[in-house]
C-alpha cells in the first residue's frame, strides 16, 4: 500500500461549506484548520485529535510548534497553488 502524504485537505461542502480542514496523516494524527480571529489575525490550530498530541510531544514541545509551522507553510503553499491554478484556467478560457 502506498504511503499517504503527510498532509491532506478535507472538506464537506454539503454540511460544512465554510470550513476546510488539514489532516495530518502521520503520528500524531489530527485535524487542523485556519482560524481567523479578525481581518488581520489568522493562524493554524488543531481542532480535533485522533492521537493525543500533547502526550506525543511531552518530551519535546518545540517539535509540536515545528510541526504546526510545517503544516502552516504547506497550507499556504496549497492556497497559492489554488490561486495559480485558477489563474491558468482563466487564461485558457480567454484563448
Amino acid at each position: 500500500m502506498a504511503q499517504l502524504p503527510k498532509f491532506l485537505i478535507a472538506d464537506d461542502p454539503v454540511t460544512d461549506p465554510e470550513n476546510e480542514y488539514i489532516f495530518h496523516t502521520q503520528a500524531p494524527r489530527f485535524f487542523a484548520k485556519r482560524v481567523e480571529e479578525d481581518e488581520d489575525t489568522a493562524y493554524i490550530d488543531i481542532v480535533h485529535e485522533i492521537d493525543n498530541v500533547e502526550e506525543f510531544f511531552k518530551n519535546a514541545p518545540e517539535k509540536k510548534e515545528e510541526l504546526l509551522g510545517q503544516l502552516e507553510d504547506w497550507y499556504y503553499s496549497y492556497m497559492e497553488w489554488l490561486d495559480d491554478d485558477g489563474e491558468e484556467e482563466e487564461e485558457e478560457d480567454e484563448e
